[in-house]
């Protein structure tokens, strides 16, 4: 049996996602392997960022 591949999609935050956005990343993640990076985190790591966009098939970034 061969398993489907999942596309991987991951969603950059800008500021703390609000209830409407958490719903809109809900629904955009769905059937997708999911990943997260808050850029609102004190130090972020930039280079693991770069790493995970070119990881990525699709990046959302959400202000």
């Amino acid at each position: 049996m061969s398993e489907e591949k999942k596309m991987k999609i991951l969603h950059v935050y800008r500021s703390e996602p609000n209830d409407d956005t958490k719903k809109l990343v809900e629904i955009l993640s769905r059937d997708r392997d999911a990943t997260e990076f808050k850029l609102y985190v004190n130090d972020p790591n930039y280079d693991m960022l770069v790493q995970m966009i070119f990881d990525a098939d699709q990046t959302v970034s959400w202000w």
